[in-house]
This record gives structure tokens, sequence and C-alpha cells, in this order.
């Protein structure tokens, strides 16, 4: 019985700073990066959107609290879909062409709830608004893992991840700057 032992080396980290990582990434890890950050950071505003205009649909639509957040749950629910079809969509198509299609995907769906006419209409909207967001985790998440250097891989991935919370700024900005400037029947179409 013979057994073979690999041995990979990584090249040294010679910036150890918290950023330094960036400064010595290849074009492609850059590209790769900010796709990544930037799906992320969409990602998070989309998420985030919908609980800050929860009370004005209620308000316009008569929607009950329970139903309102029905929308929410069926939103996570639909991304754990997505994120399946991702992973086996990005085993055919490539990680890359995967990525942009969930980002087209999610993005079309958010511009869209802005012109739902009736909470019905929104609910199929967050769906399968949800199901593209989902699959931008997934494929996203393997992509910059398989083209960021093991060296940076930790630190990329925390940084791309940190979108999020980018993303849920972003939008509340955007709730405090649209919500001051127009009536809320107009402002929450305008978040989407």
């Amino acid at each position: 019985m013979s057994t073979t032992t690999s041995t990979s080396t990584v090249a040294p980290i010679t910036d150890t700073s918290l950023t330094g990582f960036y400064k010595d990434m290849t074009v492609t890890e850059k590209r790769t990066f900010w796709a990544c950050a930037t799906g992320w950071a969409l990602d998070g505003m989309d998420f985030m959107i919908y609980p800050l205009v929860i009370g004005t649909i209620i308000a316009l639509w008569s929607v009950d609290a329970g139903s309102a957040g029905l929308a929410g749950t069926v939103t996570l629910l639909a991304s754990a879909v997505g994120g399946w079809a991702a992973g086996y969509l990005a085993d055919r198509i490539g990680r890359v062409r995967t990525l942009q299609l969930t980002i087209i995907w999610f993005s079309l769906f958010s511009l869209l709830c802005a012109f739902a006419q009736n909470f019905e209409q929104l609910l199929i909207l967050r769906a399968l608004l949800g199901f593209g967001f989902g699959g931008e985790w997934a494929a996203g998440a393997v992509l910059i893992g398989e083209t960021i250097r093991p060296q940076y891989r930790g630190r990329a991935v925390g940084s791309v991840q940190s979108g999020w919370a980018v993303g849920w700024g972003l939008a509340v900005l955007a709730q405090a700057a649209l919500f001051s400037l127009l009536p809320p029947e107009q402002a929450w179409r305008w978040m989407f």
C-alpha cells in the first residue's frame, strides 16, 4: 500500500494589514472581488428594503402583519431553492456566468416590485427575487473561494461578505432620503 502526500505551498504574506491583500491581487482577483462584493451589497440592500417599507405597504393595502411578514419568509425560502439551482447551474455554465445571471435576475425582480399593484403580486415578485439572490450567494461564494489565492482568501471573503452590511446601510439612507422627499405611497416604490 502506497500513500502519496502532497504539500502545497502558499506564498508568504508580506503585508499583513487588514487591506494589504488587495494591493497584491491580480486583475482577475480584483474583478472577482468587486463583482462579488457588489452582488452581496445589492443583496443586503434589496433584502433590507422590504422591512423598511412594510409599514407603508400594510397601511396602503390593508395587509395584516402576518401576511406582510410572509413576504419576507417566502423570499428567504425561495433563496434556498435559488442557491441550490445556482450551484447546479454554476457547474454547467460556469461560476461567472451564473453570478451575472443571478444578479440580473434579482435586480429585475426588485425593480418589478416597484410596479406591483397589490400584495399578491408583490408576494410573487419577492419570491422570484429571493430565488435570484439565493443563487447569487451560492455562485459568488464559490467563485470568490476559487479565484482568490489561499493566502488572501480569508480576508477577501470577509471583505466581500461585509458588502451585505454596506447594502443595509444604503437601504436605510435611501429610505431616509426618499421618505423625506416623497409621500409614502410613492417613496416605497422608489425604494425598489
